[in-house]
């Protein structure tokens, strides 16, 4: 990997005003000489990038162009991704446009930042951040790809439940909308916290500030059992946005998929222990310009927190015929993070196309704030997201994506076996194999179809409480209490539910079992 090499070009002096400027040529390209102590990086493509720096660094002989002059600073500025050119003449209701190039616009702002933004042919905007210009040699340890198929991976890929991925989405899309200053976003931020919880996971709700209002990330901790302090991140947006929120922004691809996949991710995770911390995060404000995003990753950062890889879903539903390919940009200091998430699915998950690509513009969803903060992160999104027709618009329903599955599914299983790999699976929580045939397991559940009531059959031997949990297809939990089964079963009460599916979830400390039944009146 091509090393960036520092030099001084000019004295440089406290007193000289600043430029925003643009640079041709990759970062990274051998014998550049720049003061990388003296100036922000601020946007980074493959062929250029974009730095402010004192106003003395021009330098004739080098590729440099200026953007802006004076008393520069980063939040003047909107950095403006773009689905098709037809953006471009919305730039004027922003401010002034200093930068163009394919499909990346800079803006010097006229006013405040607008909180949602919603045109033709404007995909994403966010302020314009300081990017950490690392080099990749910062990464604690080479993330290997597999030699071969591990049982633990195989099991937990194979635990990876369809029919839970489709009731976590139709439940958040329920909502009506989740816009980040919405009471429904604070609602959906408890169902989360309480999902993780309910899975055995200490979980909280970190608030941070949006301007008028205060939005919360919501995180939940799986410690490693051989070095806590070694972190790897699943995450995706809880928040949803569409041009009539806050009154209605469904939001089932853009992002309940992403956010479904994490509390997914927890649901199995938490059944097995592993030598590095797992941490499963619903960020928000990722709509209004990562706003969750960064402020964890900001103060992970300044705490000296040692996360190794975060793998960020936003937007897996959509997948035409012939494009159901997941697409996985990255920067230079997750090139192998993302190697080795090919090489996980190609192994574990190897109905999924995955297409990994150097691509650090890419910076519009929650991925980009980790990049910024000097740690390897990868998005993965469908390829086709600039033709999906149901982006940011009230029709993003689950509905109208069923007929691509299993392609979200695949998804999913390629991001939770990518970050369970790395952590390194060390066994089943609290328990070992041998002790699982002589413990806790249901063996049976009748009848099915119930009317009346049901009884759940648990392998005798088995001594102790249990907790008893009925939820409907969409998440809600409907009864839930705690019964002996020292008797080899538990009997359930169901007169005054109505017919439909439900999920039985019966469990024990942080291991627990799930059945489907039927009821029917």
């Amino acid at each position: 990997m091509l090393k960036l090499l520092v030099a001084v070009i000019m004295l440089v002096s406290i007193g000289y005003a600043s430029e925003l400027m643009v640079v041709e040529g990759g970062l990274q390209e051998e014998g550049r000489l720049l003061p990388m102590d003296e100036i922000q990086l601020v946007f980074e493509a493959v062929d250029y990038f974009v730095v402010i720096a004192p106003d003395n660094l021009i330098d004739e002989s080098s590729d440099m162009t200026v953007l802006d002059s004076g008393d520069i600073l980063p939040e003047d500025y909107l950095l403006v991704h773009l689905s098709s050119p037809a953006g471009l003449e919305y730039m004027d209701e922003l401010g002034e446009t200093v930068f163009y190039r394919e499909d990346i616009v800079i803006v010097k702002l006229i006013g405040p930042a607008p909180e949602k933004f919603i045109r033709e042919g404007v995909f994403f905007l966010q302020p314009l951040r300081v990017k950490s210009a690392g080099d990749g040699s910062d990464v604690p340890f080479l993330l290997e790809p597999p030699a071969g198929t591990d049982d633990y991976i195989s099991d937990i890929v194979a635990a990876v439940s369809e029919d839970s991925i489709k009731a976590f989405i139709q439940h958040l899309e329920d909502y009506g909308t989740r816009y980040s200053s919405t009471d429904n976003f604070d609602t959906a931020c408890n169902w989360v916290q309480d999902k993780f919880e309910n899975y055995g996971l200490d979980a909280e709700q970190q608030t941070f500030n949006m301007g008028s209002y205060n939005c919360q990330n919501v995180i939940a901790e799986l410690p490693g059992t051989v070095d806590s302090t070694k972190i790897f991140i699943i995450c995706g947006h809880l928040d949803s946005t569409c041009g009539s929120a806050p009154s209605i922004a469904p939001g089932a691809d853009d992002n309940a998929s992403g956010s479904s996949s994490v509390v997914e991710a927890a649901r199995i995770l938490t059944g097995y222990e592993f030598e590095y911390t797992i941490r499963f995060i619903c960020f928000g404000g990722e709509e209004q310009g990562l706003y969750g995003s960064s402020y964890y990753a900001s103060e992970a950062s300044s705490a000296g927190e040692d996360i190794l890889g975060v793998v960020n879903l936003d937007m897996v539903l959509y997948a035409p015929p012939g494009d159901d390919i997941i697409w996985v940009p990255y920067d230079t200091q997750s090139n192998d993070l993302a190697l080795a998430l090919e090489a996980i699915c190609d192994t574990y998950v190897p109905a999924l196309t995955v297409e990994i690509e150097y691509s650090p513009g890419s910076t519009y969803s929650d991925h980009a704030s980790f990049w910024n903060n000097g740690y390897a992160a990868v998005l993965g999104i469908e390829k086709e997201i600039s033709s999906n027709p149901y982006y940011h618009q009230t029709t993003d329903l689950l509905a109208n994506y069923i007929a691509y599955f299993p392609f979200p599914t695949n998804c999913i299983k390629g991001a939770i076996a990518t970050v369970a790999y790395l952590a390194v699976p060390v066994g089943l929580t609290g328990i070992t194999g041998e002790e699982i045939s002589a413990g806790f397991a249901i063996t049976g559940i009748s009848p099915n179809p119930a009317h009346s009531t049901l009884t759940v059959d648990l392998l005798r031997g088995f001594a102790g409480n249990v907790e008893v949990s009925l939820f409907d297809l969409t998440g809600r939990r409907i009864l839930s209490g705690s019964h002996d089964a020292s008797s080899g079963s538990v009997a359930l009460l169901l007169s005054n539910l109505p017919s439909g599916v439900y999920i039985v979830r019966v469990s024990s400390g942080s291991i627990s079992e799930t059945r489907n039944i039927v009821i029917v009146r």
